[in-house]
């Protein structure tokens, strides 16, 4: 077998038994926690887990891709690697001390935050393990078995603990605390895998190669950041505007939905280096995905029904919401393919930055009005409405590319 093929389906494999453990623990852990916690008080967590996700954006700074790109490309140089290795983690340890600060000045000054400051406080705590997490460095050295056996640790670390320590309605505060527990243990373990595995250690580095650094991956911090305003940030609105409960009900419809997109990051995530050495493939790919995407989505709806009367979740809205948050996840499915696969691949990481910003300014700019007018479904459309464009728009520029090319 050849050996890029053989790779690729060792890290398919990797992550799809990484993924299936990411499908089938929320499903464990969400009935136990909407049972004991109540939707009042799931919907703080929920609210606090929108906010971190804020910052954990900001963190990320977009080296998913752009590190994994450059480590992907130079990982036959131990002196180059160690450099892109120092580089990325230093930028993100700012990263994160900046995120942190402002967290702290948020929640003492938002009136409704403070009231569970507690639980709030320690979403920092996820914030420090996600984001000392070195994904990116296993992505692009196309190690995913390393990803699958970490964040194995951190899932079933957290589940445990979660039954153990989560015993009754006041007990929401332990959720961040025990899952950033998990992920700040775990990324030291990674970090130390690093370290004797593949001989990468990390050195100091001036400040004007974590500023060109920061300078040049700009345009993918905006690609990563700006999805926020339309989805964070109509989760954030539904707690603010129509409360714990609602909010509660939504995140809980948002997770299920979400398992779909769990499947679409496992093909992104492995075909992203590959195709960056194989461009010729993506044509191939292109084809068999998206018809297998389309073929998944269809299954969800269909079964999705089911889970939220497992889930004793009997809201009339319920199905409504979920068909719409899936047919919009579709559309992500879309922009996976022609953005990050194709257009990123190609260098074309400034437009893509246009394409986001633009429709995430369109989605953030709906948000208030579609949710005061028509409550949860006016937030899924929100949401739907913008990755139908990020979909929609990417695929025109995809062809505009390709005509040109040919």
């Amino acid at each position: 077998m050849n050996i890029d093929i053989k790779r690729l389906v060792d890290n398919f494999c990797s992550l799809a038994v990484l993924k299936i453990f990411n499908l089938l623990l929320p499903l464990v852990t969400l009935p136990y926690l909407l049972k004991t916690l109540e939707l009042n008080n799931y919907g703080v967590i929920v609210l606090a887990l929108s906010l971190i996700m804020y910052f954990q954006t900001i963190t990320e700074y977009g080296f998913n891709l752009s590190a994994t790109r450059e480590i992907a490309k130079n990982r036959s140089s131990a002196a180059r690697l160690e450099f892109i290795y120092s580089k990325v983690v230093w930028c993100k340890l700012l990263l994160l001390i900046i995120s942190l600060l402002v967290l702290v000045v948020v929640v003492f000054f938002t009136p409704k935050l403070f009231e569970s400051k507690t639980t709030f406080l320690l979403t920092g705590l996820i914030l420090i393990g996600h984001s000392m997490f070195p994904e990116w460095f296993f992505r692009g050295m196309e190690q995913m078995r390393y990803i699958t056996l970490l964040d194995l640790c951190i899932k079933l670390l957290f589940t445990i603990g979660v039954f153990v320590f989560i015993n009754n309605e006041g007990d929401g505060w332990l959720y961040p605390l025990l899952l950033g527990s998990a992920y700040i243990t775990v990324s030291i373990l990674s970090h130390l895998l690093i370290y004797y595995k593949f001989n990468v250690s990390l050195k100091l580095v001036k400040f004007m190669v974590i500023y060109r650094t920061l300078k040049n991956t700009f345009p993918l911090f905006i690609n990563q950041f700006f999805p926020n305003l339309y989805n964070n940030t109509t989760t954030f609105l539904v707690g603010m505007m129509l409360g714990n409960h609602a909010v509660g009900l939504f995140g809980a419809i948002k997770q299920v939905a979400s398992l779909l997109n769990v499947f679409n990051s496992v093909i992104t995530a492995v075909i992203f280096p590959y195709l960056n050495r194989n461009k010729d493939k993506f044509n191939l790919y292109c084809k068999y995905y998206l018809l297998l995407l389309f073929t998944v989505s269809l299954l969800f709806i269909f079964v999705g029904q089911y889970v939220f009367l497992l889930l004793e979740i009997n809201d009339e809205i319920v199905n409504k919401v979920f068909l719409i948050l899936i047919i919009g996840i579709f559309n992500i499915g879309i922009y996976s393919v022609f953005a990050t696969n194709y257009l990123i691949i190609h260098k074309k990481d400034k437009l893509v930055m246009k394409i986001t910003v633009i429709t995430s300014l369109i989605g953030f700019s709906l948000s208030y009005p579609f949710i005061h007018l028509f409550g949860l479904t006016g937030a899924a459309l929100t949401v739907c409405t913008s990755q139908f464009l990020l979909g929609t728009i990417s695929f025109v520029f995809y062809k505009k590319n390709n005509e040109r090319n040919i």
